[in-house]
C-alpha cells in the first residue's frame, strides 16, 4: 500500500493506530515466537475497557487479564501448530465477555494469527478478524 509515494508500513499502521502492539512483557512470558500486534477491531472487541466503564453485572474487567487470555489463546494455537511447518495464517477461537456492561457470559470470537515479514524482514504475528488483511 503507498501513500504519497511511500511504502505503508507496519511501524506507519501501529503510529496511525490501525494496529496496536501487544504488551511484550505478556509476549515474552508467553513464549510467543515473534513480536504481536493486533487489529483496532480486535484490540476494541477483546481487549480495551471504556474509561469511566461501570459493570452492571457485577463482573470485574481488567485490560491486562484480557490480552493475557488473548494472547495465551494465540500461543497454544501456535505451538499446537509448530508440527504442521506453521501455517502463516492460523485461526484462534477466544472466548471473551463483551465490554458491553451487560453481557454476564463470555462469547466466543474467532480470530486469525497471522505471521508475517515485519518492516526489515523480521517475523510478525498480527492478530485480526478473519475477513480483515494486514493494514500494511
Amino acid at each position: 500500500m503507498s501513500t504519497t509515494g511511500t511504502t505503508y508500513t507496519r511501524a506507519h499502521a501501529i503510529k496511525d493506530q490501525a494496529l496496536i502492539e501487544a504488551d511484550p512483557g505478556i509476549a515474552d512470558d508467553l513464549q510467543l515466537p515473534a513480536p504481536v500486534a493486533m487489529t483496532e477491531a480486535v484490540y476494541r472487541d477483546c481487549i480495551a475497557v471504556p474509561d469511566g466503564y461501570q459493570w452492571e453485572t457485577g463482573i470485574r474487567l481488567d485490560e491486562t487479564e484480557r490480552e493475557w487470555d488473548l494472547l495465551l489463546t494465540v500461543s497454544v494455537a501456535i505451538k499446537a501448530a509448530a508440527g504442521s511447518g506453521r501455517p502463516s495464517r492460523l485461526a484462534v477461537t477466544l472466548y471473551r465477555v463483551p465490554a458491553d456492561g451487560v453481557s454476564r457470559e463470555a462469547q466466543r470470537v474467532t480470530l486469525v494469527a497471522e505471521a508475517s515479514p515485519g518492516d526489515q524482514g523480521e517475523r510478525v504475528i498480527t492478530i485480526m478478524r478473519p475477513t480483515e488483511r494486514l493494514p500494511y
